[in-house]
């Protein structure tokens, strides 16, 4: 590829701003010498829009992914040849490595998964008696959002651990995370900590939005659990109350909520134990995700201040999470119907804190993705602005039985560039490129290209 012109437009309302950043992806997914890119906003009378998830990147890569796939097919290259001869090794915008990007790594575990080399280039060449079959593939793409949070951890007198913090769980698993991290950290039974979130009085932390908290959150409560580890470790050693006081040893290890030397030459205590010959009724620390440069002030103000986050290109890399998604689809030769009967979605979200709530919220986002590309649309009444079907009755939403089955695939490695732990954005990557893949794919099953979404039964007969 050696030119890439992008144009974008979005509506707002005539007495609100609402810009969505829709060439997001377009300047980073592929490798070409000359890029542009355009947007204008538009006034109309209607209300002010707003995110339902993944602004911005996910109308980008429906923009883009579906150009790469009329590319492949004008030329005559298979449409995964054609991404992979393009891709980018470093940020085309930024020109900046990448952190990590396990995107090659996507594409061919997701490939075989997909059995994709089976696919016939040709369109509506793959039939299942009346119903044309269609597989398509697109790429998909989220900036790692860094921002600032506290906790603090309290290891308590009969060995349990307390975490609070003032971020919240509204479904996505902070609680389940941050008990892991305190658990794992300070070296206890994950069911002796317990997890307080959503009060004020805690300790600060920034909103939940934009696959942000994790990360965040997860960097806080390993740095003040491992302060609070430090300070039981040195009182251990030092404290003449202790029982390891005169071990000479330079360290201790904590492990099944028991701590010991690590050559195994002396006594070994539980925590609760210790605690008690310390005389100790708690060990408190409080950790933070703000830089150790930062003066007092500029630690307020950060708090104070959503926009001061860190910018996912900031310093040496470019931090991103990727995503490849392998879609089937089935149309219906005579009523033109579109169903998506497989998914094969392989991600790159880094290290995962927990693989069971990351492969929900993973599905989640394709799920989203097959209603935006086949059901969900906003109908506004010309006349005066209005929507028309702004309630759950009139607004169609993919329901279980639109579902098929979806196979999620973790190709990340751990990227310590994005997060103390090595975790990038999972919660929207997911929606990223699914809409360009069943467009994709519904081209391959019946040689018609559909622009704009929902792809309905009208705009295919």
């Amino acid at each position: 590829i050696q030119s890439i012109v992008h144009r974008g437009v979005n509506e707002t309302a005539v007495d609100g701003m609402w810009v969505e950043p829709l060439g997001s992806v377009t300047s980073i997914m592929y490798a070409t010498p000359n890029f542009s890119s355009k947007q204008n906003v538009v006034r109309v009378n209607t209300v002010v829009p707003g995110a339902k998830r993944a602004p911005g990147e996910n109308p980008s890569a429906f923009g883009i992914e579906c150009a790469i796939d009329e590319l492949a097919q004008e030329l005559g290259i298979d449409p995964l040849e054609m991404r992979l001869i393009n891709y980018a090794e470093q940020d085309p915008h930024a020109k900046k490595a990448w952190s990590t990007r396990q995107l090659r790594e996507a594409f061919a575990a997701g490939a075989e998964a997909f059995g994709w080399a089976k696919r016939s280039r040709e369109p509506r060449s793959m039939r299942d008696g009346h119903q044309l079959i269609g597989w398509g593939v697109a790429a998909g793409t989220y900036p790692v959002r860094r921002a600032y949070g506290e906790a603090v951890v309290k290891l308590l007198a009969d060995g349990s651990v307390e975490v609070e913090s003032s971020s919240i769980d509204m479904g996505q698993g902070t609680y389940t995370i941050l008990a892991q991290t305190a658990a794992e950290t300070l070296g206890v039974p994950v069911e002796k900590v317990s997890v307080r979130l959503g009060d004020s009085h805690f300790a600060r932390a920034g909103v939940t939005g934009g696959s942000r908290l994790a990360g965040v959150m997860t960097g806080a409560v390993y740095k003040a659990a491992g302060q609070a580890l430090d300070e039981l470790i040195g009182l251990a050693l030092s404290d003449p109350r202790s029982p390891f006081h005169g071990l000479q040893a330079n360290t201790l290890q904590v492990k099944g909520g028991r701590i010991a030397s690590p050559r195994g030459d002396g006594p070994e205590f539980s925590i609760a134990e210790l605690m008690r010959a310390l005389g100790r009724e708690k060990i408190e620390a409080k950790g933070d995700t703000v830089p150790a440069s930062f003066t007092p002030e500029q630690r307020y103000d950060n708090y104070t201040t959503i926009a001061m986050a860190l910018p996912h290109t900031e310093g040496d890399y470019s931090r991103h999470s990727w995503c490849a998604h392998f879609v089937e689809v089935r149309v219906d030769e005579d009523f033109g119907t579109v169903r998506v009967s497989r998914v094969v979605s392989a991600l790159d979200s880094g290290r995962l804190y927990n693989p069971k709530l990351a492969e929900s919220q993973w599905k989640g986002g394709i799920i989203m993705g097959i209603g935006q590309a086949l059901l969900e649309e906003g109908i506004v009444d010309r006349r005066h602005g209005r929507i028309v079907n702004g309630n759950l009755a009139d607004y169609m939403l993919p329901t279980n039985a639109d579902i098929p089955d979806i196979q999620t695939i973790s190709v990340g490695i751990p990227d310590p560039h994005s997060s103390a732990l090595g975790g990038k954005g999972v919660g929207e990557l997911g929606i990223v490129g699914v809409a360009p893949a069943i467009a994709n794919a519904v081209f391959h099953a019946t040689g018609k290209r559909v622009r704009d979404l929902p792809i309905t039964l009208e705009k295919l007969i």
